[in-house]
């Protein structure tokens, strides 16, 4: 999963048609996912061609009879008294795009060729998140550290925890406010986060309910002896603007419980906890005493903040410097989407590609390493080379190329021009996986364009959704 779509997660399941203050949780667990990320030193930004984010989503398939069974209950008084109840835990929205989102236009500037300096606007910073009311007493949602006795001790309204947890992971601690406490808790790897978030019921409910996409399943589970609703996927920040994705791993059950509205939120993989399970989980909150489950396993330790990496140093010569050493002339673009900034070049001395890198300007993530790269190399005619197209086979053939040259077996190769060049065109990256190996991995986040021309071979690649297929192709045809 990556940055961007966690944020869209995070935004739409505590931000998104939320009735209490507007409360951003995607620092917090920002700040996790980069803890579990490679150091660029490990291949993030030397090899990213070859790596892929280890978090990923799976698809799940839901059981439309329970939609069946639901409706039915609107055949009797009572049943639709409780209709009226549940269905305000989520409302389906008229289409699957995010409310009050639209697309943002690529805004392009020209370049000076050969200096490839960009005039860079830089996107308006977002204005922080308020933090939690019982921050002094009980910590931010980067560091939330009172224990469950601690938190409730601190509020007027019964707050409900796990007694027991689920195999591999503890809890990390609680913060909140007056009205709204969220318990956090997690795995080793960070590649699981629950949360659970409380606050008593106001009014019959629909003031709380969340907007979910046309196309979402929203399906009755019962959780003890009340009736729940489960909806499983989110909006993907992967796309521009978000779209509902359902084979998302985030996983939301709401229900009200003594008058109290609670959510347990599940994103990731580990441990593998599906609908019924997290059903059963939250039957087995309790708000009587939790003993040691209820004590953060590192209390008052803040998640270290990641250092942004000084791409500079790794990109440290000037246009002219490479042409220096490489031997022949280099092209760059001319227009360039003002979101990118040039940052400097590389050359290999063993493969005898030059590598432009364009950095993209996030203000509120500057340890971001999306961007643009142009590699280039000779390619005389006849001979094969590193960036000579692309090679589909299997991951047990990945060290035997270079990164970006070996593309999946079943990979969807795209043909366009490029004046009277033919440019092939792929999305997807290889992913490591503790069990298979190499497996690959459609995916839009990572696009490449290969062509040759005039005896040199050219890629442009971009890690990222802000640039779409059409916007490398006009920065192709833009190299001078």
């Amino acid at each position: 999963m990556n940055k961007n779509q966690l944020r869209s997660i995070l935004k739409n399941l505590t931000e998104h048609k939320a009735p209490a203050a507007q409360i951003d949780l995607w620092p917090a667990i920002q700040s996790r996912v980069q803890m579990s990320q490679p150091s660029p030193s490990r291949g993030t930004i030397m090899n990213t061609h070859s790596h892929s984010r280890r978090l990923q989503l799976k698809p799940a398939y839901i059981l439309a009879a329970i939609l069946l069974i639901g409706a039915l209950s609107f055949l009797v008084p009572q049943g639709r008294a409780l209709a009226q109840e549940i269905l305000h835990f989520f409302n389906r929205g008229e289409s699957n795009v995010m409310p009050g989102v639209t697309a943002t236009p690529v805004k392009w500037v020209e370049q000076t060729p050969g200096a490839a300096a960009a005039t860079l606007t830089p996107q308006p910073t977002q204005p922080e998140s308020s933090g939690p009311a019982l921050e002094e007493a009980c910590g931010s949602y980067y560091d939330p550290h009172c224990s469950i006795d601690d938190v409730r001790g601190l509020v007027d309204f019964p707050i409900f925890a796990l007694a027991e947890l689920p195999d591999g992971m503890h809890f990390t601690g609680a913060t909140g406010g007056p009205d709204q406490v969220h318990l956090f808790y997690t795995n080793a790897n960070q590649t699981g986060n629950l949360v659970i978030w409380e606050e008593p019921l106001i009014g019959d409910g629909s003031r709380q309910a969340w907007e979910v996409g046309a196309d979402a399943e929203i399906q009755h589970v019962q959780v003890g002896a009340v009736t729940a609703e489960y909806v499983k996927g989110s909006y993907d920040g992967s796309t521009n603007p978000p779209v509902w994705n359902p084979n998302l791993d985030v996983q939301v059950l709401r229900w009200v419980n003594q008058g109290i509205l609670i959510n347990l939120q599940m994103l990731g993989t580990e441990p593998r906890l599906g609908r019924d399970d997290l059903a059963a989980l939250a039957a087995s909150l309790t708000d009587g005493p939790v003993g040691e489950s209820g004590s953060p396993a590192v209390a008052g330790t803040a998640t270290p903040t990641a250092e942004p990496f000084d791409l500079s140093t790794y990109y440290s010569l000037t246009l002219a410097e490479a042409e220096e050493k490489a031997g022949f002339a280099l092209l760059s673009p001319s227009r360039l989407p003002e979101t990118l900034t040039f940052i400097g070049a590389n050359y290999d001395e063993k493969t005898k590609v030059v590598n432009l890198f364009y950095h993209y300007n996030h203000p509120n993530m500057p340890e971001a390493t999306d961007g643009l790269s142009l590699r280039e190399q000779l390619a005389p005619e006849g001979i094969d080379c590193d960036l000579c197209g692309f090679v589909q086979g299997d991951g047990k053939q990945v060290d035997q190329y270079t990164p970006g040259k070996l593309v999946g077996k079943e990979t969807k190769i795209e043909t366009f021009q490029i004046g009277n060049v033919t440019a092939q065109h792929v999305e997807g990256v290889w992913k490591g996986t503790d069990c298979c190996g190499w497996i690959w991995e459609s995916d839009p986040y990572m696009k490449r364009l290969r062509w040759q021309a005039n005896g040199m071979a050219y890629e442009l690649s971009y890690m990222g959704m802000d640039i779409t297929k059409a916007d490398l192709i006009a920065i192709a045809e833009s190299l001078k």
